[in-house]
């Protein structure tokens, strides 16, 4: 008896279990780059509100200024929205900070002209040059107020350069992520494709459509659940070594969100390759016969 039929059932295994692994590397790489999109988005955010946090106004007072005036000035402005936090730095701190930065005690050359000052911390929502200029505007007209400084270029380059790399980054990342989802989707339906006229006969021999569909969900639940799973994984170690090496951007601190998104990501596996499932072989329930050899 010839062996033949034999040799050409377990190719057709061997190429049926490739295609299966295939797909679940593609849902699994897939699911990845969504997920390292998603905590590229949060670790982002994060990290600008850091920086924002330590975006620092100071508010100069004329010498003549009363340190008690300056107090009750500090503790009306904590009402404010802009302000996270606030503290008067006084007129002592004030001056052994010149002595440390000019090098030498310039007081018992001349009489100190620094008084106490106001330090307070911007809002993040506030940590950008249009909104700081208005503060800073808005604190000079008070009469007591000499000048009021901040880092203008630290704000700018938060601004403008931080938040432009972001959004390349988010863009590029998008477009790839919705070429892999077509390109698992397409693959989910082509395996399903070749199953039609299997579809068709058993609508003829009265199956009816949620019997049909149940093996095809089952598999696309299979192959959502592997790919998911690999993801995770995959994403686990990418955020480890994204820790070692920035370990400023990857913050561990934040592991409820951190875990909130994994489990997002493995459960949009599951439900994206069941719903392309159904929506691929409800398509060949539908069909008309004249169409299956199309």
């Amino acid at each position: 008896m010839s062996k033949y039929p034999d040799t050409i059932d377990k190719i057709t295994k061997a190429r049926l279990r490739f295609s299966a692994f295939g797909s679940i590397v593609s849902v699994a790489l897939t699911m990845f780059f969504i997920g390292m999109l998603a905590f590229f988005a949060f670790f982002s955010t994060q990290y600008i509100n850091n920086l924002s946090k330590k975006i620092e106004m100071e508010i100069l007072f004329y010498a003549d200024v009363k340190e008690a005036d300056i107090v009750s000035m500090e503790q009306s402005m904590k009402m404010e929205p802009f302000i996270a936090s606030s503290r008067v730095s006084s007129r002592a701190e004030n001056t052994q900070e010149a002595i440390k930065t000019i090098g030498n005690n310039y007081t018992e050359i001349i009489s100190n002209p620094i008084n106490a000052s106001i330090i307070i911390s911007v809002a993040p929502e506030y940590a950008n040059t249009d909104s700081l200029k208005a503060i800073s505007k808005r604190i000079k007209k008070e009469q007591i107020v000499q000048d009021v400084q901040y880092p203008d270029f630290l704000v700018k380059s938060i601004t403008n350069n931080f938040h432009t790399i972001q959004w390349v980054v988010l863009i590029i990342s998008a477009v790839f992520m919705l070429i892999s989802m077509l390109l698992i989707a397409n693959s989910i339906r082509l395996h399903i494709y070749a199953k039609r006229f299997n579809i068709k006969s058993m609508l003829l021999v009265g199956a009816t459509r949620s019997f049909i569909r149940g093996p095809f969900i089952l598999k696309g639940l299979s192959q959502g659940v592997w790919g998911g799973a690999i993801a995770v994984i995959l994403l686990g170690l990418a955020l480890y070594q994204g820790q070692l090496v920035l370990p400023d951007f990857v913050d561990f601190s934040q592991i409820l969100y951190i875990a909130i998104i994994l489990a997002s990501v493995f459960v949009f596996s599951i439900l994206f390759t069941i719903i392309v499932s159904v929506i691929s072989v409800n398509r060949y329930i539908r069909i008309k016969d004249e169409r299956l050899y199309l």
